[in-house]
């Protein structure tokens, strides 16, 4: 009788063992995330988290340039997560919160402009071209 309890006891500190690596291992993967950047695919001088994966791609489009990347952990409705948002601002851009709608934001630098969306375990670097202006000169008569 008294052996059995001892492997109860045993079982359940076993138990709680096996618990508490699986949530130091889930707690130290999600936050990794969040450490360590590297820039874009569309735009090198935004940063992306390294653990993000590139899943969709649309380069060399007239209009726009995008890469959609899979990260888990990442909420739509509870937008940019705080130390992803201190990462853009340490590497020099800046939220125009004025552009900004739903859960798209809108950031610049210089004269480079990005658009960042938050989805459900994903989100998409957007980086619009810029419009060229063609310039007509017209013909100068000769006196």
């Amino acid at each position: 009788m008294r052996q059995r309890g001892i492997r109860y006891s045993l079982c359940f500190m076993l138990g709680v063992l096996m618990l508490s690596v699986v949530v130091t291992g889930c707690t130290t993967a999600e936050s990794s995330s969040w450490t360590s950047f590297t820039g874009s695919s569309v735009e090198k001088s935004f940063p992306v988290p390294k653990e993000a994966k590139r899943t969709e791609t649309a380069l060399n489009n007239s209009k726009m340039d995008y890469m959609h990347y899979s990260l888990n952990g990442l909420h739509e409705s509870e937008g940019v997560p705080e130390e992803y948002e201190k990462a853009i601002t340490q590497w020099g851009w800046e939220e125009k919160t004025e552009e900004s709608t739903g859960t798209t934001r809108v950031y610049k630098k210089d004269k480079l402009t990005v658009q960042l969306t938050i989805h459900d375990n994903s989100f998409t670097v957007l980086v619009p071209k810029q419009q060229s202006k063609a310039i007509i000169q017209g013909l100068e008569s000769s006196p």
